[in-house]
């Protein structure tokens, strides 16, 4: 069962109204829970309240006091939840506070900021927040630029049927489930897996026309989602995700080359390396990537991000 633990940063705030506004907002099936913080003692028999929510897949929603300590304490609890794993759906700043602490923790905490100023009547601000989303958010881990990546999962690989002679269902449930754990991914590594997995060595055009096919039917049946080249600028390949997933997922390097990477997810982390203070963004880029030539091809491809960055 999906879970929200609502973890307040200060005995200072009560919870007990937000929890009560997200039970009645969430979708059914999802537990809505509060702590005093992860690392308060849970459960009997669970450790810390972090290893209870990490055992149970609980997604975090800080819940900070407006006020001089604001990011302090709330950078504290996003930071305890990063080391135990946890994804955090957003930072909820209850009551009023600084501008300039607002803006220290947005700049740092990587996440969504939310504000709620009355903590006593937060239903008519709930409906607003999406909370799909939120519970849809993934664990967290520090670069070495100080800026917070999702861990790249990735696809398993496994024996695919052969796309030259594979009926188009076969195809296509090959392909959902490699742009579930890929995604969004540009269609040129999504079809190379799905073909190399089958045995085969090139990306022909022979191979790619019956994925490309399953892919248009992925989209037809709404399943999948697919931005075509040049929605972004100087993407000159389509990008695959499932259908209302984020279209932008700031992730570890993993097994993709730099040229694997959607050139917006690359924007967006140069968006938080300024953020959090750097100045040599593509260095910054490059490091957080954990890279570290900087050739003639890898500046031409960190420059259209930068390009993409500076709208941001």
């Amino acid at each position: 069962m999906p879970e929200l633990l609502v973890v307040a940063t200060s005995a200072a705030v009560d919870a007990r109204d937000l929890v009560r506004a997200l039970e009645r907002a969430v979708s059914a099936g999802t537990r809505v829970r509060a702590a005093p913080g992860l690392l308060a003692e849970g459960e009997p028999g669970e450790g810390l309240v972090a290893d209870g929510a990490r055992a149970r897949g609980a997604t975090v929603l800080v819940l900070a006091p407006g006020g001089p300590d604001l990011a302090n304490h709330a950078l504290l609890t996003v930071a305890a939840a990063r080391e135990a794993g946890l994804p955090i759906a957003a930072v909820v700043v209850a009551g009023p506070g600084g501008a300039a602490q607002r803006e220290t923790l947005k700049a740092h905490a990587m996440t969504d900021v939310v504000e709620l100023p009355d903590p006593q009547a937060p239903m008519g601000k709930v409906a607003d927040w999406p909370l799909t989303e939120w519970l849809s958010a993934e664990p967290a881990i520090a670069s070495t630029a100080g800026v917070a990546l999702i861990a790249y999962g990735g696809w398993e690989p496994h024996p695919t049927p052969d796309p030259r002679s594979a009926g188009r269902e076969a195809i296509g449930a090959a392909l959902e489930e490699i742009v579930r754990a890929e995604g969004p991914v540009l269609a040129a590594r999504a079809y190379g897996l799905l073909n190399k997995a089958a045995g085969g060595k090139k990306l022909t055009s022979i191979v790619r026309a019956p994925i490309s096919a399953g892919a248009f039917r992925l989209r037809q049946a709404g399943v999948v989602e697919i931005a075509p080249a040049g929605t972004t600028p100087g993407q000159d390949a389509e990008v695959l995700r499932i259908a209302g997933t984020p279209a932008v997922r700031v992730r570890e390097l993993g097994p993709r080359t730099l040229d694997e990477v959607p050139l917006d997810e690359v924007a967006e982390l140069m968006r938080r390396l300024r953020a959090a203070g750097a100045s040599e963004l593509r260095r910054a880029t490059l490091d957080a990537y954990g890279l570290r030539r900087m050739t003639t091809h890898t500046d031409e491809l960190l420059g259209l991000a930068e390009e993409l960055a500076q709208d941001g």
